[in-house]
């Protein structure tokens, strides 16, 4: 997990692609996709990004470069197996399904698969279908990579707390299939009545009536999580207070062994 703060600005205008390679010039190529014409696809092959990567320090032999431009206020992102990039936004309200068409190892083309949600930081990609998370929805667009052209979406679940102040969400599928949906503190400082605040559930996405179990109590505001691939152990992220500076008190990376 790399959740660099300082990135942010570059998010908002493009998306940024690391490469690394054993070999300076080693070099791989991308896979090439179809994709159907249709009023919600645009073409970004000669979009540009005002952003300073040369800013950014690197370790040896990486490379970063702009691989889509674009993309307003892109936030969390999934990726399917055949390489299309699925990006979220926050106060833009739109969801995008962005891919290299042409196999060149940069995007060139976009869909906008929704617009005017609230806040759909979060995507996650399981099985062919696309979930997003709105404020207090989780939406699913069923078999997306074959509805680019003509996107629909049904409800999950819609039940979660309408609270805008750490509302955004971001989602991940855990190791056992359930869908991790973060629920912040709906304040700076404070103890919510409702133990949901300042916590990270999990969903069960398949269940025809899902309702989310707290996982993990007193997560005052996470932005990122994943799971060990040995132990399946999972280690997340929890912001701290604002309004005390860039430094303090320290934002923290935590891991649980068990729920509680």
């Amino acid at each position: 997990m790399n959740y660099l703060s300082k990135l942010t600005p570059i998010l908002v205008l493009g998306t940024v692609l690391f490469s690394f390679g054993c070999e300076q010039n080693q070099k791989v190529k991308a896979q090439s996709i179809e994709t159907p014409n249709s009023a919600n696809k645009r073409d970004i092959s000669n979009a540009k990004a005002d952003v300073k990567l040369d800013k950014i320090k690197l370790p040896a032999n990486f490379k970063i470069d702009v691989w889509a431009a674009d993309i307003p206020n892109a936030r969390e992102m999934a990726i399917s197996e055949e390489g299309v990039v699925f990006v979220g936004s926050r106060q833009e309200g739109n969801v995008y399904a962005v891919i290299d068409e042409d196999g060149d190892g940069k995007a060139d083309i976009k869909f906008t698969l929704a617009e005017d949600l609230q806040m759909p930081n979060g995507v996650a990609y399981k099985d062919g279908d696309l979930y997003v998370a709105e404020v207090s929805r989780i939406l699913r667009f069923k078999d997306i990579l074959n509805n680019l052209d003509a996107p629909k979406h049904e409800v999950v679940y819609d039940k979660y707390p309408t609270e805008t102040h750490h509302g955004w969400k971001f989602i991940a599928f855990g190791p056992d299939g359930m869908l991790y949906v973060p629920v912040g503190a709906p304040c700076n400082i404070c103890e919510p009545e409702k133990e949901i605040f300042a916590s990270i559930t999990r969903l069960d996405v398949g269940s025809p009536n899902p309702t989310p179990e707290v996982y993990v109590y007193g997560v005052r505001n996470s932005v990122g999580f994943d799971w060990d691939p040995k132990t399946g152990d999972m280690w997340f992220t929890d912001n701290g207070r604002d309004m005390m500076g860039d430094d303090v008190p320290n934002c923290e990376l935590n891991h649980i062994t068990e729920a509680g």
